[in-house]
């Protein structure tokens, strides 16, 4: 073969080659970024996580008495106050409706009981019937003080409910509602020594009280 034509031959295959060579993709790096890299910031949300599910059997509920930013003590369901303002504050796995009925005296402490059937002609409080017609969002900040009027504090939603605030997390609902007026008057004129506060969430059978549903708490002012 003449050599002029070897060396053509050569040069076309070195062409050849280096045209492949700038055409193949470069290799992606497998070394990790640079530590101090800035990550995209993590996605935030306003909307609370859904309470935890949880069956009748253990469902639990409790119900605190607030006053100046305090927790009170309560002994024996009582609790002992300054005749003024405070908060009921109730903490719960789910936001389920809480019944609340005031009264001077324990009548409907000894009336309703564990077993008590909730019949269509119940005339007591927290038979259907009884609840208070009121405002969303406790404008009023007030509580009647009735043998039969009920309070029916449902929750569903942030501007549909009758609490003063709400707080949903992970753990459960935190429901407060502030009362500043008994019967429409500041609570410094309430002149009775105690107040007694009848609270039901019905969460197991529809038609009677049963012993977790119900809390009775004794407001003792000084």
């Amino acid at each position: 073969m003449p050599k002029l034509l070897a060396k053509q031959i050569a040069a076309g295959l070195a062409g050849l080659i280096f045209l492949a060579a700038c055409a193949s993709p470069a290799p992606a790096p497998t070394s990790a970024p640079p530590a101090n890299t800035i990550q995209p910031a993590a996605t935030t949300t306003t909307t609370a996580p859904t309470p935890i599910e949880v069956t009748a059997t253990d469902f639990q509920w409790s119900v605190d008495i607030v006053q100046n930013g305090q927790t009170l003590t309560m002994t024996a369901d009582q609790v002992t106050l300054s005749r003024t303002a405070f908060t009921i504050r109730v903490q719960m796995p789910q936001p389920l409706p809480v019944k609340l009925n005031a009264l001077n005296s324990d009548k409907n402490f000894q009336a309703l009981q564990p077993g008590f059937v909730l019949s269509q002609d119940c005339t007591l409080a927290l038979c259907t019937g009884m609840d208070v017609a009121e405002d969303r969002l406790n404008p009023d900040r007030n509580l009647f003080v009735d043998p039969q009027l009920t309070h029916y504090l449902y929750y569903s939603g942030p501007q549909d409910n009758r609490w003063s605030r709400v707080s949903l997390t992970a753990l459960g609902a935190v429901l407060e509602r502030d009362v500043v007026n008994l019967n429409d008057k500041p609570i410094e004129q309430y002149a009775d020594p105690a107040l007694y506060l009848l609270f039901f969430v019905n969460y197991i059978n529809p038609g009677q009280i049963d012993p977790s549903e119900l809390k009775k708490i004794t407001l003792i002012f000084r």
